[in-house]
């Protein structure tokens, strides 16, 4: 194979995997944004549930007061029967009491209704502070995880770009022009390797003839569709 050719071929593996541990690089900062966006969202989840307990609390207070207000009425009445003095005055009377006995029943109903929906707010809230332990604990061991994953990438990506750059040099000035400009429109791929006498990356058929020149492997040349570099390799048989 072309000294060049070889050269080439490295140099594309080379960055073909420093695209690939780059891009593990670059997720790092959202993969640590997520850990956050989880505990932040317990910690939404933790407040609101204490909102709700709070607010159903009141609520069955305000029930309470009105069940005294009704109480003390109904006391008020049954003293007053005493008082009454004509029997259809008398019935009156026990019919106002009685309401006031069934709105009072009502009322003790609703309480006891708020009171299941507080056992259940409380287990929510509960296990939304458990949550926020959980994702704080995640959210700490996260973090530790991604800055060790962040300096072994980052070691990689310096040890990669010190033998690629090795490798730039062993390149023509017009090749490895031409090589960089087809790096920047190609998504990275520059150079492809021929698979079944076609381009392995966008597949186009080779004619015999230029199949032919790629195997002998003594000149530089480009795919007629894509305009990569086009290379044979021990596997371009298959």
């Amino acid at each position: 194979m072309l000294p060049e050719l070889e050269a080439l071929l490295q140099l594309q593996r080379y960055d073909a995997r420093l695209m690939e541990i780059q891009k593990k690089r670059d997720d790092i900062p959202r993969r640590r944004d997520a850990l956050k966006a989880a505990l932040d969202h317990a910690r939404a989840t933790a407040e609101h549930a204490k909102k709700d307990l709070e607010r159903v609390r009141l609520d069955r207070r305000a029930q309470e007061k009105e069940i005294d207000v009704v109480a003390s009425e109904g006391i008020k009445l049954e003293r007053q029967l005493l008082d009454v003095k004509t029997n259809k005055e008398y019935q009156a009377m026990l019919s106002e009491i009685a309401a006031l006995k069934s709105k009072r029943s009502d009322r003790e109903t609703v309480i006891l209704e708020f009171f299941e929906r507080e056992e259940a707010l409380v287990a929510a809230a509960k296990q939304a502070e458990q949550r926020i332990a959980e994702e704080e604990k995640r959210l700490k061991a996260g973090e530790a995880d991604l800055e060790k994953e962040g300096a072994s990438l980052d070691q990689s990506i310096h040890s990669i770009r010190v033998d690629r750059d090795s490798v730039r040099p062993k390149i023509t000035a017009t090749i490895l022009a031409r090589y960089d400009r087809l790096c920047t429109s190609r998504d990275g791929i520059a150079v492809a390797e021929i698979k079944k006498s076609a381009c392995g990356a966008c597949f186009k058929g080779l004619t015999p003839q230029a199949a032919q020149e790629a195997r002998r492997m003594d000149a530089v040349m480009q795919c007629e569709q894509c305009g990569r570099l086009l290379v044979w390799t021990e596997g371009s048989v298959a």
